[in-house]
């Protein structure tokens, strides 16, 4: 018991690094994406908050169990819904604005922080992402291992991005932002289905 404690210490701790970061640089690339009109920096912002407020979720779930084990196994599912139906409204609302993005022909300008922001991202989310997982394989947790797929696709996505940018500052093809959008979100719904049918 004593060796479950000690990991459900570690999932809180590993949460909580994860809510101060995704929270920080969400807002960040939101901010960056809205100004310079990079929707695909706005849907990185967007699931990095989303992936704060699941780990906000997980901090919540695991301290119940840490002070009411009985509790954990209920406390598991509402986290599981809640991290699920996230995903799926992030989804739909990226697809939505890239859908319009192209319809228009919109493109980003001044991307410079977008870049700084997407590197950063592909730099802390792996290391985040695989002791979320590693955390969750040996608590049981399926709603840890959603967070941390969660954190591997912002890794994933946060590439997506830095293509997207790089590819539209350097060539002018202004649909590849949009495009990197519309992949972000059929990634997230992909995992939205995947998390509502486990």
């Amino acid at each position: 018991m004593s060796g479950r404690r000690s990991l459900v210490t570690a999932a809180i701790r590993v949460s909580s690094v994860s809510v101060v970061w995704s929270l920080l640089v969400g807002t960040l690339a939101v901010i960056a994406g809205v100004s310079a009109h990079a929707l695909a920096l706005v849907a990185l912002g967007l699931e990095s908050i989303v992936d704060g407020s699941a780990s906000v979720v997980l901090v919540w779930r695991f301290e119940v169990e840490r002070r009411d084990p009985d509790r954990a196994r209920r406390v598991e599912r509402v986290a599981h819904w809640f991290i699920a139906v996230t995903l799926l409204v992030v989804a739909v609302y990226v697809a939505a604005q890239a859908i319009r993005a192209l319809a228009t022909g919109a493109e980003p300008d001044g991307v410079t922080a977008g870049i700084v922001i997407a590197v950063a991202s592909m730099v802390v989310l792996p290391f985040l992402a695989v002791a979320k997982l590693r955390l969750a394989r040996r608590l049981q947790s399926a709603a840890l291992r959603g967070d941390g797929i969660l954190t591997a696709t912002g890794a994933v996505l946060a590439f997506a991005v830095l293509l997207g940018l790089v590819v539209n500052e350097t060539f002018g093809w202004w649909w590849s932002d949009a495009g990197a959008a519309v992949l972000i979100a059929a990634f997230l719904g992909r995992e939205a289905w995947n998390s509502f049918s486990n």
